[in-house]
Formats: structure tokens, C-alpha cells, sequence
């Protein structure tokens, strides 16, 4: 009995030690094994937000989004200036990455390191990806974004209304202060057609996160 007594008491410890090491790891990945920017996929079609303002409505937008949500590339401005609306995206799990400055700013490691810890101080882990607000990536800061395990995201094509579709597309909708969104026209086209992941969009499968006990 004793036996059994210290092998259940063993078997406990592994369990809440494995249990507290699964709870505390970072989900990183590198979608490729060198420095690669993605701008299709092969299943659905991925829609991205690129947040650099808040139009008029766009809170009440994201209160009322549904799943399947589309992704949202904050800048790192936007996030300090936005808690309310940080607080939102948090509670209802809308996925989110990292917009960068244009290609052009990114003169040495610094700006992409501060971009990276405001992201962080946030959202609680680190971007899994990234665009720059040009949507490109010259050699030497594809290398340094790589270096960092963060992938890089250009769109297929900018969405609007009437636009023609073909499977694996990344449509983009910037979110800035020189642009105008139609957030009724966005809702409908959300539900009117498939929007994946672009995890889903790349490999063909869901990525799903659990919460486990403090």
C-alpha cells in the first residue's frame, strides 16, 4: 500500500509540473525554415485589418464581431493609444499580429525590437507575425524579422466589395486615417464567404488554444 501510496503521489507531481510547464509556453513557430514573406495560402480566403486609427464605429464593430474573426495587424501607436478596445480584442481571443513601420524606417534592430516589446506588454507573448505598412521586406530586415521567430505577411490583394475570389487569398482592408471603411459591407462579406485563419489558409488545419487552471 505504501508502494502505491508514493507512486500516486510521484505521478501527481510529474502531472502538475507538466501541467505548469504546458501552461507557461510561448505558442511560437516559424511557418518556414529561412526567411520567406507569405502572401497566399491554399484553403479559404484570410481577411486582414490593418489598425493604424479608429474610424468612427469600429469599437462597436469589434463588440459585435463573430466568429470566425479576420486578423487583426495592429501597429504598436495604435495599441498604446487603445486599451478600451485592446481589452475587447483580449476577451473575445480575436487574433492579432504586428504592423510594422514602412520598410524604409528600419534602419538597425531598434524600432522592430520596441514594436515587438509593446506588442508583448499588451498582449502577454510575442507577435507570431508581421507586415510592414508598405508591404515590403528587403533582404536585411527579412533576416532580422526571422531572426526574431516572427513570420512576415504581405495581402494577395486589398479587399473591396466586388471582388473576385480564388482559394489561399490574404485580403487586406487598411484601417488607417486616410481610409474609409464600410463596416456593414466588411460584416456581410464576413458572412457571406468562407474567412480562415491563416493558419487554416496555409496548412489546412485549426489552431486552438486552451486555457488551463492557474
Amino acid at each position: 500500500m505504501r508502494r502505491i501510496l508514493l507512486l500516486l503521489a510521484f505521478l501527481f507531481l510529474i502531472l502538475l509540473f507538466y501541467q505548469k510547464g504546458i501552461s507557461t509556453v510561448l505558442p511560437t513557430f516559424n511557418a518556414t525554415n529561412e526567411p520567406t514573406v507569405i502572401s497566399k495560402g491554399h484553403y479559404g480566403q484570410t481577411l486582414m485589418l490593418e489598425v493604424t486609427f479608429s474610424h468612427e464605429g469600429f469599437e462597436t464593430w469589434l463588440s459585435n464581431l463573430q466568429a470566425p474573426y479576420p486578423l487583426l495587424m495592429v501597429d504598436s501607436a495604435w495599441i498604446e493609444r487603445s486599451p478600451s478596445m485592446i481589452e475587447i480584442i483580449k476577451e473575445k481571443r480575436i487574433p492579432t499580429a504586428l504592423l510594422g513601420h514602412y520598410s524604409t524606417d528600419y534602419t538597425n534592430n531598434q524600432l522592430l525590437k520596441d514594436e515587438i516589446a509593446t506588442y508583448k506588454k499588451y498582449f502577454e507573448k510575442d507577435p507570431l507575425w508581421f507586415m510592414t505598412r508598405d508591404y515590403v521586406f528587403p533582404k536585411e530586415l527579412q533576416q532580422l524579422i526571422f531572426n526574431h521567430r516572427i513570420n512576415m505577411l504581405t495581402p494577395s490583394v486589398l479587399w473591396h466589395a466586388e471582388l473576385a475570389l480564388e482559394e489561399g487569398m490574404i485580403l487586406s482592408v487598411p484601417a488607417h486615417a486616410d481610409s474609409t471603411i464600410d463596416f456593414e459591407q466588411l460584416t456581410l462579406f464576413m458572412q457571406q464567404h468562407r474567412i480562415t485563419s491563416i493558419e487554416e489558409n496555409l496548412f489546412g488545419y485549426q489552431i486552438k488554444t486552451k486555457r488551463f487552471p492557474q
